[in-house]
């Protein structure tokens, strides 16, 4: 009897702690919530993988492009008439971002068909890569384009710069990075 008189009793001041501290925690909460938030002028994109069709918006010269090095390239995909642009816009897509993209497009592992003047666009959390078929309808696949999305990450983003490959022998493409929503490339190599 005594027992149980006492182990009630030490349950109920167990309760009595826990319910002042909730209440204690619920006021503290009340009080943040209270206060005004404070805007950044960084808009937050959501971590969510996303492929859409698009058609370049920017065109650019093939003058501003550069023969892409031999000791730059990540892969053997990339070949010695390809050539490539970094650019330093105000933002930047990060790495990793970048990376999850290309991580994406190589595990699809399917053949693709796209039209002239055409772009697949993958799109996730600050950066956005592309793949755009410049002249003539292109037939290739998510290895090629996950490949050649690869080297602009070690060409550009890992510099902290946004940027493009391009493919200026039939048929032309470009692929690259940007901040997400912003604009295509396009190069004058047709």
């Amino acid at each position: 009897m005594r027992f149980t008189l006492l182990l009630t009793s030490f349950l109920g001041i167990a309760v009595a702690l826990e319910l002042s501290r909730s209440e204690s925690r619920e006021r503290r909460t009340r009080q943040r919530s209270a206060r005004p938030r404070l805007m950044t002028g960084v808009e937050m994109r959501t971590l969510e993988f996303r492929s859409s069709v698009g058609t370049p918006t920017e065109k650019r010269s093939k003058g501003a492009l550069t023969k892409v090095p031999g000791q730059q390239r990540r892969t053997g995909a990339l070949e010695s008439r390809d050539f490539y642009q970094c650019t330093n816009p105000e933002l930047r897509p990060s790495v990793e971002d970048c990376n999850a993209i290309v991580s994406e497009v190589l595990l699809t592992d399917n053949e693709v068909i796209i039209a002239a003047n055409s772009c697949l666009v993958y799109s996730f959390g600050t950066c956005q890569g592309f793949f755009c078929s410049l002249c003539d309808t292109l037939d290739t696949s998510t290895q090629f384009i996950g490949t050649q999305l690869d080297n602009v990450v070690a060409l550009c983003v890992e510099n902290g710069q946004a940027g493009s490959i391009v493919g200026e022998d039939p048929p032309q493409w470009d692929s690259g990075f940007t901040y997400a929503g912003e604009g295509l490339p396009a190069f004058d190599v047709c």
